[in-house]
């Protein structure tokens, strides 16, 4: 931990304890359980484990086209000297006899195995059997995929298309989800402008809104999530005050943008020395030193800075794995790639450094391109780029060339 001397933040904690007592404070929120349609449950998150009701496949059947037959006829089979068995279409099949049968279609009864259309030679009412087959040979036994009362999916996890799919083949209809997170998101700040009709020009010290929609979007893509707009709020402390009661209100977590810095103007201090009390006040990280956590009115909020690629290491570096720890989410994190470093990266000591990439290459060890024009604010910095590379905090850098971790952005 850092010890600063500024407005209201006295010491830094690390990213990991940052997290962890946010993920308390979100541990907390109750959240009702909903049982919907399986299709519509996509993006939600599980509130109950998925046991399948029927054995899949229900029955053996063929893996593949071709001629169901008894294993043993086939043993010496060969190209010089082929097995020659009768073809039949009755349900039963013995010693000596194959039936022809379709991928998927049931195993006729005395069948042990299905010798592939390609390995054997249609002669009239028989077939000639090039290739041996050993005893269930293309055969896709009764519960082989999954059984009866087996768990498929774990509370917790988050539906996607890999998940949907194996629910409805197990018998259900409808699953039990967790209702959504409701997020209200606030800015604050004087200075920002929302884009519009009337604000083709900007005063000086005027800016366009843009971090609120990197906080909105981010949010937005989890649809277990709910994200619902305040607005903007200006520098007056009764202001902020109504508005974040309002959110408050309405939400289980309250996002605040702006307003966290040191400086006598930023209100989102004396917002919490007045109503609520501090989970933690800044974080040892790089860009977005100022995140920080607080309880109003019984509630989580997190601050997160008016930059727009600080605001984004908040999310992604502190709400998001606290999130996935206080809800128990399951298969809900970055795809992890390694790649070649083309330039030397330096970390600042004591310091988790997130630094935006973009990774490239075709065949091979990728390449990974650090961003690395400075500042908190800088909107390229999200808008060319496709992952990020993280530098922990005993970390004191990576040198050109080396091979290092990259986190994919996700979709």
């Amino acid at each position: 931990m850092f010890t600063l001397g500024v407005k209201g933040i006295k010491e830094l904690v690390s990213v990991r304890e940052a997290v962890s007592r946010l993920a308390k404070v979100l541990a907390k929120i109750e959240l009702d359980v909903e049982e919907v349609e399986v299709l519509e449950a996509y993006g939600r998150v599980l509130a109950s484990d998925v046991v399948a009701l029927v054995d899949h496949p229900g029955f053996d059947r063929s893996a593949v086209d071709g001629y169901a037959v008894v294993s043993s006829d086939t043993y010496s089979a060969s190209m010089f000297n082929p097995a020659e068995l009768e073809v039949v279409e009755a349900p039963a099949i013995g010693p000596g006899k194959a039936r022809p049968v379709s991928t998927g279609e049931p195993l006729p009864s005395g069948a042990d195995a299905v010798v592939m259309e390609e390995d054997v030679k249609r002669v009239g009412g028989k077939i000639l059997v090039y290739k041996p087959v050993a005893q269930g040979s293309n055969v896709s036994r009764r519960g082989e995929d999954f059984a009866r009362g087996e768990v498929l999916v774990r509370a917790g996890t988050v539906l996607d298309f890999r998940k949907i799919p194996i629910i409805y083949a197990s018998g259900h209809s409808t699953v039990r989800v967790f209702r959504k997170l409701r997020v209200g998101v606030v800015t604050v700040g004087s200075e920002v402008v929302e884009p519009g009709p009337d604000t083709a020009s900007l005063g000086r010290g005027r800016v366009f809104n843009s971090t609120a929609y990197v906080v909105l979007s981010y949010l937005r893509r989890l649809p277990f999530i709910e994200a619902r707009y305040y607005g903007v709020v200006p520098d007056d402390l009764g202001l902020l005050a109504d508005f974040a009661a309002r959110a408050l209100a309405l939400n289980d977590v309250v996002v605040t943008t702006g307003g966290t810095g040191p400086g006598e103007g930023d209100l989102v201090y004396d917002l919490v020395e007045t109503r609520g009390a501090w989970v933690f006040r800044g974080v040892a990280m790089r860009p977005g030193r100022p995140t920080s956590a607080s309880v109003i009115d019984g509630k989580p909020v997190l601050h997160l800075s008016g930059f727009p690629l600080a605001a984004w290491v908040g999310l992604e570096g502190v709400f998001r794995p606290a999130m996935v720890e206080a809800l128990g989410l399951k298969g809900f994190s970055n795809q992890v790639v390694y790649a070649k470093l083309t330039r030397r990266l330096p970390n600042q000591a004591g310091y988790t450094t997130f630094v935006r990439s973009t990774l490239t290459g075709v065949g091979g060890l990728p390449l990974v391109e650090p961003f690395m024009l400075r500042g908190s604010g800088l909107l390229r910095s999200l808008a060319e780029t496709n992952s990020y590379i993280r530098l922990e905090e005993g970390s004191e850098g990576f040198e050109e060339g080396e091979v290092v971790p990259v986190y994919l952005d996700w979709p």
